[in-house]
């Protein structure tokens, strides 16, 4: 009778770490000579610092004049600009009593943001004055108006706004249709609490431009 004889077991122990050991310097051996994969550099967004400045032209009309810490007199923007911020909000207003925030004022103050290198947010009211939660009154000329003609004169308003800043070189980073539009507006006929679809009717009137 013949007896098999066992395998050495430090032997096998011995061989299997020497393998590992041999393929590790090769796996070293090849990464050392292989090009390093690029690793991906995430966008960098800056922070948006915004300011309000649609009283500007008004307050200057009046003499008010503003200065930076060392009191020096400085243009309002400019000066804003030196303290970090980089966005201006314009409102515009449709037919504004006294002219201040109508079109032409609005692009007089966009043109010197655009200069400034600042972004620009307009902001469409769809009145002559504030719209906000306690009050989105229709513009006077429009006051007597269903929502048909209502819808109509929303479709021209918007653009002809847009197409005077596009004319004049300027082109917004934002819009915002609406101002506090919490409960809609237009009123009364577009008051979301009363009539939803009407005020669904003149956002997309809006949106869909």
């Amino acid at each position: 009778m013949v007896t098999a004889k066992r395998p050495n077991l430090k032997f096998l122990i011995f061989s299997f770490l020497s393998l590992l050991f041999l393929t590790g310097l090769n796996c070293n051996k090849n990464g050392a000579n292989a090009d390093p994969i690029p690793v991906p550099i995430p966008p960098q967004h800056p922070f948006l610092k915004g300011a309000d400045v649609s009283w500007l032209t008004q307050m200057e009309n009046t003499g008010i004049k503003f200065y930076n810490s060392s009191g020096t007199e400085q243009e309002c923007m400019q000066l804003l600009k030196n303290t970090g911020v980089n966005t201006i909000r314009l409102r515009v207003w449709v037919n504004p009593a006294n002219g201040w925030c109508n079109t032409a004022d609005v692009i007089v103050k966009a043109t010197r943001a655009k200069n400034l290198g600042m972004k620009i947010l307009i902001d469409l009211h769809y009145s002559d004055s504030w719209a906000d939660p306690g009050q989105q009154t229709k513009p006077a000329a429009w006051a007597a108006l269903d929502v048909a003609n209502c819808n109509q004169l929303l479709y021209n308003h918007t653009p002809t706004v847009m197409n005077t800043l596009k004319s004049n070189g300027i082109t917004p980073d934002w819009v915002q249709v609406g101002n506090e539009t919490n409960d809609g507006m237009l009123w009364p006929e577009g008051k979301a609490s009363v009539n939803m679809a009407n005020y669904a009717k003149f956002l997309l009137q809006d949106i869909m431009l």
